[in-house]
């Protein structure tokens, strides 16, 4: 509003495509939201298996990212399997036992919980872990 009107200055509505840059705000340089994992995870493309059931179900995944704490899996659209379970790192020979985080359908995240080298397996109930390392690597 000017010193001589009484009617308020009205701005003319916002349009795209009228030389306006989206993006230029001041939300535009704000940090990304806080990370929630106590670890981060490193970008990762290593074949797994996913076992349960003593071995008596096993399918392949597709880690995606990985850390000391956690993984992102990719597995067959709506594979099935308990919420607990061992992942198989056929690279690194150790198997993790993880629990279900969350699951996307294809995409699921993972906790671990404990994290058991193949080589050293002594206990006869998980030498199931490394006949299915063996039969892959």
């Amino acid at each position: 509003m000017d010193r001589f009107s009484t009617v308020p200055e009205q701005k003319p509505p916002f349009r795209l495509g009228q030389g306006a840059m989206l993006g230029n705000d001041a939300n535009h340089d704000a940090p990304p939201p806080a990370e929630r994992r106590p670890k981060t995870r490193k970008r990762v493309l290593l074949t797994g298996i996913v076992a349960y059931g003593n071995g008596a179900h096993s399918f392949l995944c597709t880690m995606r990212n990985l850390s000391d704490t956690g993984a992102r899996l990719a597995v067959s659209h709506n594979a099935q399997f308990p919420s607990d379970f061992y992942l198989i790192n056929i690279r690194d020979r150790v198997a993790y036992e993880a629990k279900l985080v969350w699951n996307r359908g294809n995409e699921i995240g993972v906790a671990f919980k404990a994290t058991i080298p193949l080589g050293g397996i002594t206990d006869p109930a998980l030498a199931f872990l490394k006949q299915l390392w063996l039969a892959r690597a």
